[in-house]
Parts: C-alpha cells; sequence; structure tokens
C-alpha cells in the first residue's frame, strides 16, 4: 500500500464513521484475502462494509506518496514553490536539482534558476537538463523557510467538461482498479449495508470541481448499483459527498 492510499483510507474511515454513528473497524488485515477495506459496526449489532479507493493520475500516484510522506515540501532556508509541468516526474532526483538551486538562487540573489548567471548553470549539469527540460516552475516566495511542493496546473477551459458531476463518478469506470474494488464491497454478503469511499485528488477531476463550491448533482451515478451509499472526497474540497437513497448530499467535515 502506499502512503497515499493509506491516507485515503484514514480519511475515510473517520469521515464515515462520524456520519453513520458506526464504530469503524480495520478488516483488511492479518493475511485475510479479498476482505473490504473496514467493516462499520453499530450499537444494535448491524455490520457494514466500507471499501476504500484511489482515483488519481496513474502515472503520478508513486510521486504523490512520496511527497505525501515529506509533507510535501522540501529542505530549504529561503521560502520557495515547485509547480511540476506534468502529472509524472522522477522524484529524488528532482528534489536533488531543485534543492541545488535553491542553494545557488540564494548565493547569487535571485528569484529563480533561470535568473542565475550561464556560467554557474553551465557548470551544473543537472540543474542545464532541468531548465532545459522545462520540468517545472520553481520560484521564491514569501512565506516559512522550505520548498512547498505543488502538484501540476490543470489547463482547461471550465465549460470543458460537463456541469453534472454524476458524469464525472461515471468516469472513473475507466479505470481499471475500481472494479475491483467495487466488486468487493458488493460481495460482502453478510452486511446489513455496503459502502464505497472514493478520494479523487486534484488532477483527477475537471476544473469546474477542483474545489467544492459547485451544487450537488440531482442525477445518480451509473454502475454504481447495489451499494448503500457513495462517498467522494477530494483534497481541495471543505466538505464531502455522499450518494444515498437515490440523492446526493454535502456533509460538512465534523469538527477537531
Amino acid at each position: 500500500m502506499t502512503t497515499l492510499s493509506a491516507r485515503a483510507e484514514q480519511i475515510a474511515a473517520h469521515l464515515v464513521g462520524h456520519e453513520t454513528g458506526a464504530e469503524i473497524i480495520p478488516h483488511d488485515i492479518d493475511g485475510r484475502q479479498a476482505a473490504v477495506d473496514f467493516l462499520l459496526q453499530w450499537p444494535d449489532g448491524r455490520v457494514g462494509a466500507l471499501e476504500v479507493t484511489l482515483v488519481t493520475e496513474r502515472t503520478s500516484i508513486a510521486w504523490q506518496g512520496m511527497a505525501m510522506k515529506e509533507g510535501w515540501s522540501w529542505p530549504a532556508d529561503t521560502s520557495w514553490e515547485f509547480r511540476p509541468n506534468d502529472v509524472s516526474f522522477a522524484y529524488k532526483k528532482t528534489k536533488r536539482v531543485t534543492t541545488r538551486a535553491v542553494e545557488l538562487c540564494d548565493q547569487w540573489a535571485v528569484d529563480g534558476p533561470s535568473d542565475l548567471p550561464a556560467e554557474v548553470v553551465a557548470a551544473e549539469p543537472e540543474l542545464a537538463r532541468f531548465l532545459e527540460d522545462d520540468i517545472g516552475t520553481l520560484r521564491r516566495t514569501p512565506f516559512e523557510p522550505g520548498i512547498k511542493l505543488y502538484q501540476s496546473s490543470t489547463a482547461e477551459f471550465v465549460e470543458a467538461a460537463s456541469a453534472d458531476f454524476s458524469r464525472v463518478a461515471d468516469s472513473w469506470h475507466e479505470h481499471p482498479h475500481l472494479a475491483p474494488h467495487l466488486e468487493k464491497v458488493k460481495r460482502a454478503s453478510q452486511s446489513a449495508q455496503r459502502h464505497l469511499f472514493v478520494v479523487v485528488v486534484s488532477e483527477a477531476l475537471p476544473v469546474r470541481f477542483l474545489t467544492d463550491d459547485f451544487d450537488a448533482p440531482e442525477t445518480s451515478p451509473q454502475g454504481f448499483d447495489g451499494l448503500d451509499a457513495l462517498w467522494v472526497w477530494s483534497d481541495y474540497w471543505h466538505r464531502y459527498l455522499v450518494h444515498r437513497d437515490a440523492t446526493w448530499s454535502w456533509i460538512d467535515f465534523p469538527p477537531k
């Protein structure tokens, strides 16, 4: 399991437990095969099943897991941000060249590696290739020390995607990893309720759904029959969505 997947499971367990009033019990442990991630246990004795999965750009999940483990930040004496130009990049190599670039920028008192003297860049082959290949944007910021990592920017018109979020949920069936998770929770035959929680990273969403300032959808998603609830959260949302009883609803985060 990647760090990103583990974090998704923690988030799902916390939010579903809060909303349903059930105790969340880890179940996919101790070598169990094809077991759902969690059981839901209610005081009246009912038991439910909760399965969790990610929707992400498949080529980027590895570096995002490493970035999450490091708190989405690399060490530096001054404040910077790095935004990759693609959904995937060589994480360790880019970290090495970026931190070196920051050292040189601080030494020469410039705001970005492209402002460094040509002879300095020429003496740093990895930095020269970083600039030549246009790996990403590194710029100085006025915040706390460190290099803050961000995902690649989404470049599209808002109108490029349907305004119905249910159509976005329909598209998740194109991700080959979704079907096994969906079938696993559907096979939980002894469960009184079956729940699937989908964590969608922002780069995998159309730009109109990047934040949660859109109305709950009015149509039901296709292909999720047999579930009692489909839960959805994304990293820039301050609420989470649930589809149950043929209706979508926004739910506020529980108090800390």
